[in-house]
């Protein structure tokens, strides 16, 4: 994978977005392959594809490119709030990847968030644009970092290194089955393996998630069943793998 991008392929263009987005992408579409199978090369998607920059013309994964020279911590500018929305209700979202780059464009970093962790949840909707905007009334939307399990971030390009492509296929391949659930189903898999992983115990057990109620109460507030999900969302991830029940009301986190 080579680890520089070539900035010339974006020489007929003078804005800096521009710029930035034909560089990457040219880079993406060069360097690129599929996580969710073993394809070695990603399709551009065509001009104007709503939530999408590529697709693997192997199994039909998609993946949206995003480029920076400093990563947003914890809220992540996106695209049209109902575009997205409908593809992650409609089991379509995109893997969003993250190009870390330096000003000479170097590759410092690719990191991937699973597309089975883009749920509801995680987009938050912005207002509208004002009546004076000239795409007055238009609603955007932020994708919330901090929302999203370190189990659903896979580094493929770490520090300007490369992981090994089986490794990160290996992660990656790993919560695909939560692609057959509906997305409101993901939202509560979401929610429950970020509550585990804040409590940062290797083991834990049934009242400690119901210590955390509250958030999921604030996600769902019109929910009266909170505990039931809970419970329903710890054999969801033991299915993963992800835990394994010691005993009765008893969880050992396995990795």
């Amino acid at each position: 994978m080579e680890l520089v991008c070539d900035p010339s392929v974006a020489s007929l263009y003078k804005s800096s977005p521009q710029r930035a987005r034909v560089i990457s992408e040219y880079w993406f579409s060069q360097n690129g392959y599929c996580l969710a199978c073993d394809s070695d090369r990603l399709t551009r998607a065509a001009p104007n594809t709503r939530a999408m920059d590529f697709s693997c013309g192997n199994c039909g994964h998609r993946y949206e490119l995003k480029t920076f020279t400093k990563r947003p911590p914890r809220s992540l500018v996106d695209g049209a709030y109902a575009a997205l929305l409908e593809r992650i209700n409609s089991s379509s979202a995109p893997t969003l990847c993250l190009l870390g780059r330096d000003q000479s464009w170097q590759i410092r970093s690719l990191t991937a968030f699973h597309s089975s962790f883009l749920t509801p949840w995680v987009v938050e909707r912005r207002p509208p644009l004002g009546e004076h905007a000239r795409r007055a009334g238009w609603v955007g939307c932020n994708i919330r970092l901090d929302r999203i399990p370190s189990d659903g971030e896979i580094a493929i390009i770490e520090n300007g290194r490369c992981q090994p492509k089986s490794e990160v296929r290996t992660k990656f391949k790993r919560f695909l089955p939560l692609e057959g659930l509906s997305a409101g189903q993901r939202d509560w898999t979401t929610l429950t393996l970020l509550a585990i992983r804040k409590l940062g115990k290797a083991r834990f057990s049934l009242s400690d998630l119901y210590e955390c109620e509250q958030q999921f109460a604030q996600a769902y507030p019109g929910n009266r069943h909170v505990r039931a999900k809970i419970r329903q969302q710890l054999q969801v991830l033991r299915d993963l793998g992800v835990l394994s029940f010691e005993a009765r009301g008893s969880y050992l986190v396995v990795s």
